[in-house]
């Protein structure tokens, strides 16, 4: 079947002005930037949706739902920032008494302001030259970068001066504020170790070799639910920022515009494949693009101290799962300041602290967990469920941090914490599935994202809260009870050639019987007949795993 074909979006054409939908229309009738002149006459008490809409595009954020509660957005691309500029916005959070949580795209946001303090503030961290522009809204969100980027044993191009060029291409430039079809993440790493991964991103530049020299292999398409795709071609890196901006207009010009939830990156290549989009993107590149290289990532668990280029060591400092309070944040500044350590903020929701002389750092965080990736929660956000710092009681964080097992912690269905990305995913919900109404979860397995393969499935629609642990440390059995080392070689070779109402059956089973059979591939059927014969749930199996599976479930959580 042949592709789609769309034209180029001219908001002249009247046509194309009807076939778009309101929110586009929203644009055309007032751009973001035009907008933004009008800020200080707003009255952030009586905010309309249109309003909230707009200050998106400045990284301010309200919805109806806590109309009187405001959280600003700080752009800090490859999550750099200064000694200086950290400890003047912690100096802020403190006198306006906000709270201070970490993005997974390396950025900070601060948490309740008000309608009477939410521009003064606005307008003191812009002052610092720190932007809050396009956090949010149909903008080049943030661009994230290897944390180690530069200074580590593993990089091979530094990558911040490239993040710089592509930040001046897009920042406040009127056509591209709030302008383009929906956001688009970005990723770039001059390392091949990879300790987490960009693969979520709709654009990812991936250290690659060609011809004996170092560039970047391009992947696009990727979201909270999908893997970027492989576009076949290879950039060195005095090549990369010129694609980058022939990316960004083309997708401006090309993207989807007229159904809000088919507007990302993905649903235009799905549209009009790969091939069509790249030569969108020659319309506007001046030089060939050639195919791709050889991929350069290698799996790497970072420690706590890590050894540098030059001799000296970096320091993970452990977040509340995100959240981190402005006496850490400024005991953090000033021992960096008074060192001259540099500070910067991992994708991973982490503070990182470079240029220690030794192994050692004289604060010490309160949390041994640093490989749990959560969402704001329901403290921060309305459109979470649970309020994800305080449900991380409900794992096994121990075993979880000794196997190095990768969460993602997600409040909704928005996904903001990458679950399908993950070893281990979930999204909280609530639920009346099990007799009334509880927090429950839903949980996926099976990703392996660090090379881009797979998002992890859906195994179970509803955990509840309560047996949440229970299920994970099941699962952790399985996995010490295996033959692999790290959970995404458990996921490759054991759990994605079972099915997922299988698998559900397997630790559902397991918790009944308290069997510690090992899992491996084999015949589904066989594995439960030879493990669970004496279980009430197997004669439910006659008519299919989903009503063995209802039943088991119902039978342990109602």
């Amino acid at each position: 079947m042949s592709k789609a074909t769309i034209k180029p979006f001219n908001m002249d054409t009247q046509e194309q002005q009807e076939d778009i939908n309101n929110i586009e229309k929203q644009k055309l009738n007032l751009r973001p930037i035009d907008f933004y002149k009008e800020l200080d006459t707003l009255y952030m008490d009586s905010l309309g949706k249109g309003d909230r809409y707009y200050l998106q595009d400045f990284g301010i954020y309200n919805n109806e739902l806590t109309d009187d509660e405001f959280m600003l957005r700080l752009r800090l691309p490859a999550g750099r920032i200064s000694n200086e500029n950290l400890l003047e916005i912690a100096k802020i959070v403190t006198e306006y008494k906000l709270y201070i949580l970490l993005t997974a795209r390396s950025g900070m946001q601060l948490h309740g302001l008000d309608e009477d303090n939410v521009i003064e503030v606005f307008k003191k961290v812009d002052a610092l030259g720190v932007s809050s522009w396009q956090t949010f809204g149909d903008n080049i969100r943030n661009i994230a970068s290897d944390v180690f980027d530069g200074c580590g044993k593993y990089n091979m191009i530094e990558v911040y001066p490239y993040v710089k060029q592509m930040e001046e291409f897009i920042l406040e430039v009127p056509e591209y504020v709030g302008m383009l079809p929906r956001r688009v993440s970005t990723g770039i790493s001059g390392s091949y170790a990879n300790g987490g991964s960009f693969f979520a991103s709709d654009l990812y530049f991936a250290l690659a070799k060609k011809d004996n020299v170092y560039g970047f292999n391009v992947y696009m398409g990727g979201k909270n639910t999908e893997i970027a795709q492989d576009v076949n071609i290879f950039l060195e890196k005095e090549e990369v920022v010129d694609f980058f901006k022939a990316f960004v207009i083309a997708f401006n010009k090309y993207g989807l515009r007229k159904h809000r939830n088919r507007t990302r990156l993905f649903h235009l290549l799905e549209e009009i494949g790969i091939e069509q989009f790249k030569s969108h993107i020659k319309e506007e590149y001046q030089n060939d693009l050639n195919s791709k290289g050889i991929l350069y990532l290698e799996k790497t668990v970072f420690e706590e101290y890590e050894e540098l280029k030059d001799g000296t060591y970096s320091f993970c400092y452990h977040t509340n799962f995100s959240k981190i309070s402005a006496e850490e944040l400024l005991n953090i500044a000033n021992i960096s300041f008074e060192n001259n350590y540099e500070i910067r903020i991992g994708t991973d929701q982490q503070l990182y602290i470079f240029g220690l002389k030794e192994k050692n750092f004289p604060l010490l965080y309160q949390n041994i967990n640093r490989t749990v990736l959560s969402c704001a929660g329901s403290e921060f956000c309305p459109y979470s469920y649970w309020n994800i710092k305080d449900e991380t009681q409900y794992l096994p964080l121990e075993r979880i941090e000794k196997y190095k097992i990768l969460i993602g912690f997600s409040g909704c269905l928005k996904g903001c914490a990458k679950h399908q990305h993950s070893d281990i995913g979930f999204v909280g919900l609530r639920s009346s599935i099990y007799g009334y109404s509880q927090k429950t979860a839903r949980l996926y397995l099976g990703g392996e994202y660090s090379f881009g393969k797979k998002v992890a499935k859906q195994v179970f629609k509803s955990v509840p809260l309560h047996s949440l642990e229970e299920v994970i440390d099941v699962i952790i059995d399985d996995f010490e009870n295996s033959i692999y080392d790290d959970f995404e070689d458990f996921s490759k070779n054991i759990l994605n050639h079972l099915s997922a109402n299988f698998l559900a059956l397997w630790f559902l089973g397991k918790i009944e019987s308290k069997n510690n059979s090992k899992l491996e591939v084999a015949d589904e059927l066989s594995l439960l007949n030879d493990n669970f014969s004496e279980l009430e749930f197997m004669k439910y199996l006659e008519t299919g795993y989903s009503d063995a599976l209802d039943f088991q479930s119902k039978k342990l959580w109602s």
